[in-house]
């Protein structure tokens, strides 16, 4: 495959939905990841991290296998300690290397210099357009081998950014922080290989000025996560199988990256809030905490992964049988832990003899915000009965799903031990479930009862909620607000 379908097919597998994040033009240029398993891995003594085992593969094979899943076809390994193995094992996955003779005195930073060196001298460190604005030539992406936990997602939303404003050092930012890998352009290479290295590649890149760097916010906790001691390795084997399943910070910086309008914010954040009371309040008597109510059965729910799967329910609002759209979006970007629960979320059913899942409680939380206000189940499908009155079909489609969400309300109070209105507090009807903050300092959820915040007027494409329009089986809702 040549670089132009490599790109175009990594920033297609971001999202299928191009009005979100469009195809950019593609740069005649080369991407080369770069992973930095020079160091000695003394703190790990007497293992050493890029033969580790992480879910079945070495930790090196992790870092490249994450950056062909982002559409990086071409890895360099940078090699030092047990260069011999570590090379044996990179060319086993078909990658190339680089010696850093230099590893034990100059630290990773020397690493980092042999690597761009050897991007350099391949070819790639010149402006092969023949300009001088420094947009030619290879990019470079710095990946240290303990950062293994890093996601496709983020390296193909850093390529999406430079396809778009080339000759950039572009940086992936968590929760207002920098983390790996970074983006280089060849502008800056020669920059970096005559750095003294005074506070290591952080310390370089400083020293280019604000002007050269570019952050992009990324839902990727990873990105700030390195494998130094056995604690963290330990960490890192246990987050590896739910690297799927975002957390309530990663699912907000989701919906940024998504440019979620700020009336979407306002309903997925209302519901978010909603479904934690329910997983709490549940929580609560399965543990024997709430006197009162019968024997609940099932383990204890994930309150963060109901909040995530909540805050997330509408990411592909706007588009036909968006709860399908949201739940294939979903596993495409990676996030397949909440991509069913999303899914779900319009209609769901639940034997009697199966316990409440947080699938269920995400739902039921969507039935009881219209927008960002509280409401009752009966007035939020009553609306709805109201306007498809005419039309038997849908009405009877809407009252099935009625009688489901009254059910469901019944199991979770019986479950609770107390009515759906104490389990809320101190929510209620009416009142807005969440609103942005006095200060303007961000947005957060209240938990006192305030003034009505602003409507939620928009969908998700920013486009006034339309009259919803028959799916499957001559249902309504497929195409504007539900239930």
């Amino acid at each position: 495959m040549d670089e132009r379908s490599r790109r175009e097919a990594a920033v297609q597998a971001v999202s299928p939905d191009a009005a979100a994040l469009p195809v950019p033009p593609v740069s005649p240029v080369s991407i080369v990841g770069v992973v930095l398993a020079a160091g000695a891995s003394s703190r790990m003594t007497p293992d050493f991290k890029p033969l580790l085992d992480l879910g079945g593969a070495t930790v090196l094979a992790r870092c490249v296998e994450m950056f062909r899943q982002a559409g990086v076809a071409d890895v360099l390994v940078v090699t030092g300690h047990r260069a011999d193995e570590v090379a044996a094992e990179a060319a086993r996955l078909g990658a190339a290397t680089v010696h850093n003779p230099a590893w034990r005195e100059g630290g990773m930073f020397s690493s980092v210099r042999a690597g761009l060196a050897a991007v350099a001298q391949r070819g790639g460190g010149t402006d092969r357009t023949g300009g001088t604005d420094g947009t030619g030539g290879a990019r470079a992406l710095l990946l240290p081998v303990d950062a293994a936990l890093v996601r496709p997602l983020t390296v193909r939303l850093l390529l999406e950014h430079e396809a778009r404003r080339p000759g950039r050092v572009v940086l992936p930012v968590f929760g207002g922080q920098w983390g790996h890998p970074p983006l280089l352009p060849a502008s800056v290479f020669s920059i970096i290989l005559g750095d003294g290295g005074d506070g290591g590649l952080r310390g370089a890149l400083h020293r280019l000025g604000p002007g050269v760097l570019e952050e992009v916010g990324v839902p990727d906790r990873f990105i700030l996560r390195d494998m130094d001691t056995p604690e963290d390795y330990r960490a890192a084997c246990a987050d590896w199988p739910v690297r799927n399943v975002p957390t309530s910070q990663e699912a907000r910086a989701l919906l940024a990256v998504r440019s979620m309008p700020s009336g979407g914010v306002a309903h997925a954040e209302g519901v978010a809030a909603v479904t934690v009371r329910l997983a709490d309040a549940l929580n609560a008597a399965r543990t024997g905490g709430v006197a009162g109510g019968t024997v609940a059965t099932g383990a204890l729910l994930d309150r963060d992964l109901a909040e995530a799967a909540a805050l997330l329910h509408d990411i592909a609002k706007g588009q036909p049988h968006h709860e399908a759209a949201g739940g294939a979006l979903l596993r495409e970007l990676g996030f397949s832990g909440v991509a069913d629960m999303v899914a779900a979320h319009r209609d769901t059913t639940l034997p009697d003899g199966q316990p409440l899942t947080e699938r269920e409680l995400v739902y039921f939380a969507d039935k009881l915000v219209r927008c960002h206000t509280v409401v009752d189940v009966e007035s939020r499908f009553g609306e709805k009965l109201a306007q498809w009155r005419h039309d038997a079909e849908a009405a009877a489609a809407i009252e099935g799903r009625m009688r489901r969400a009254l059910a469901l309300r019944t199991r979770i109070e019986r479950e609770a031990g107390r009515p759906l209105a104490d389990i809320l507090h101190p929510l209620a009807v009416g009142m807005p479930a969440w609103e942005p903050s006095a200060d303007g300092a961000g947005q957060t959820r209240q938990t006192k009862q305030t003034g009505q915040a602003a409507p939620c007027a928009m969908n998700a494409t920013g486009a006034p909620h339309a009259p919803p329009s028959h799916g499957p089986a001559g249902q309504p809702g497929s195409g504007g607000h539900h239930p």
